[in-house]
């Protein structure tokens, strides 16, 4: 039982591997096409407001805490409702274009699916567990990442009906002047 649990878990790491290189290569191809590189520092989210215009609203006394409207603009999002002024519908269009594009890399979400088997496979190798108990743990590992392509196929459709509802409001916010920088 020992030997073909170890013949299992180790067909099962090397499909992984090869799974993660394809994903990775494929994901900086995909990042690299529509112009994200990586360690780019990210500016406005679809061309939905400055977050630092947003705090320092919230500095000048207007308004609640960027963290109480942060829970407000998610709690819009995850219900798909339309928000009740334009400042707070620019943050919930703002936060789901950003969410969109952390999300939008379809191979981020399958080289996790990948990754996740490596573990059960790296407790093995590393004498924690022995190769039936490591098999188990990879298959629950690969079983739970699954859900990840899901959630994202979730996320994106969320993401993009909150924009949809949200951005003929959050255009009447006056945004400032930002020619003068």
């Amino acid at each position: 039982m020992s030997s073909m649990s170890e013949t299992v878990l180790g067909v099962l790491m090397v499909l992984s591997v090869a799974g993660v290189l394809v994903c990775t290569v494929a994901g900086a191809i995909w990042n690299r096409r529509r112009g994200f590189t990586p360690f780019q520092v990210m500016g406005p989210a679809r061309g939905f407001g400055h977050r630092q215009h947003l705090a320092g609203r919230r500095r000048e006394g207007n308004g609640p805490h960027i963290a109480e409207r942060h829970r407000r603009a998610e709690r819009l999002i995850r219900r798909g409702e339309r928000a009740e002024s334009p400042r707070l519908a620019l943050l919930v269009c703002h936060w789901a274009a950003q969410s969109y594009d952390d999300w939008e890399n379809p191979w981020a979400a399958w080289n996790a699916v990948f990754l996740a088997p490596l573990f059960g496979g790296f407790l093995a190798i590393t004498d924690r567990l022995a190769p039936l108990p490591a098999l188990v743990t990879a298959a629950a590992l690969l079983v739970v990442a699954l859900a990840l392509p899901v959630y994202r196929i979730h996320v994106l459709r969320r993401s993009a009906w909150a924009v949809e509802t949200n951005r003929d409001l959050a255009k009447e916010f006056p945004c400032p002047d930002t020619s003068s920088r």
